[in-house]
């Protein structure tokens, strides 16, 4: 009888303990690299685009990511480089089963509907309630202001509002800016982009009151950069980019392959005040193995959040 009583009060503990311990929350931003189906889209020309490096992802490659995404098992993953929702829903029933993505966001952007675009897209994949989605492809902002010309997003700003259990609303912005093999033209191109996704976070929410603001993505560019700086600048919403290294304390998130480009620091994860105070460490994770390298020239970034306290 005394060995029962001990075990049930032994059961009971743990019992307090778990119910004491708060429920955590990964965010995750992830490039897939050339994240294209095996599929001809009758409707577009980009699947012949061999000089875009459109073909589909090798089955090797579809494996290795789900590896690399169950073991950083983010609750939510921003996703950069899809080529279009269908297959995105294939790879998330077929090799990401058990992991409970319920919610597939996707919505073409101009990288798809553009001439020009290589047809990828910003996306994500999220157990958390999805609130909202919304797309600003068709927003336009000051390209070169001595010429009087304006832009849209390379592929777009993805802005998605989450509703997690014991959390407020998250308004978390998904984007991809062009690449820097554009050199200069691109360089500046990305500062404008920058500009531009500013004024759209200030016009949406600029009147909130302490918002949980969380920008996640491959920036196609540095910490330092002019760019990224743009985006921690926004007046009256201030942003910190948070810190992220590997197992290794290396903070490379991108390994150019066949040694075409060094690595560097292309991936961030940006966030607000109250999401800052909420990060369970001060900096951010790089998953970053054999199987992350075999499945894409970049590695997922993640943070994990713990809820505020009751009143906050």
């Amino acid at each position: 009888m005394i060995n029962k009583n001990i075990f049930l009060l032994f059961f009971l503990a743990l019992l307090a303990i778990a119910a004491e311990k708060p429920n955590t929350l990964r965010i995750a931003t992830y490039n897939l690299e050339n994240f294209y189906d095996r599929y001809d889209d009758p409707y577009s020309t980009k699947d012949l685009r061999s000089d875009q490096n459109t073909r589909p992802k090798p089955a090797r490659e579809l494996y290795a990511l789900s590896k690399v995404i169950k073991k950083v098992n983010a609750d939510v993953i921003a996703l950069q480089e899809v080529e279009n929702r269908g297959f995105l829903t294939e790879f998330n029933n077929s090799y990401l089963n058990g992991l409970n993505y319920k919610y597939i966001v996707l919505i073409e952007g101009n990288s798809s509907r553009t001439i020009r675009g290589r047809g990828i897209d910003v996306a994500a994949l999220s157990r958390v309630p999805v609130y909202s989605a919304t797309t600003f492809q068709y927003f336009k902002f000051p390209l070169n202001e001595k010429e009087n010309s304006t832009a849209a997003f390379s592929r777009d700003l993805l802005y998605i509002k989450l509703t997690p259990e014991d959390f407020p609303m998250i308004h978390l912005f998904v984007l991809h800016p062009i690449s820097r093999r554009g050199g200069a033209f691109a360089h500046y191109r990305r500062i404008a982009e920058a500009k531009g996704a500013v004024e759209v976070i200030q016009k949406e929410l600029g009147d909130k009151k302490d918002p949980w603001i969380i920008i996640a993505g491959d920036f196609n560019d540095t910490p330092k950069s002019e760019s990224l700086q743009t985006y921690l600048k926004i007046p009256g919403i201030p942003l910190k980019r948070i810190p992220a290294y590997d197992s290794k304390k290396k903070s490379y998130t991108f390994y150019g392959k066949g040694g075409s480009y060094p690595p560097d620091t292309l991936d961030h994860i940006l966030v607000s005040e109250p999401v800052e105070k909420a990060l369970v460490k001060p900096t951010a994770d790089i998953w970053n193995d054999k199987t992350a390298a075999s499945a894409s020239d970049h590695r997922p970034v993640y943070i994990t959040l713990k809820p505020p306290k009751k009143g906050k």
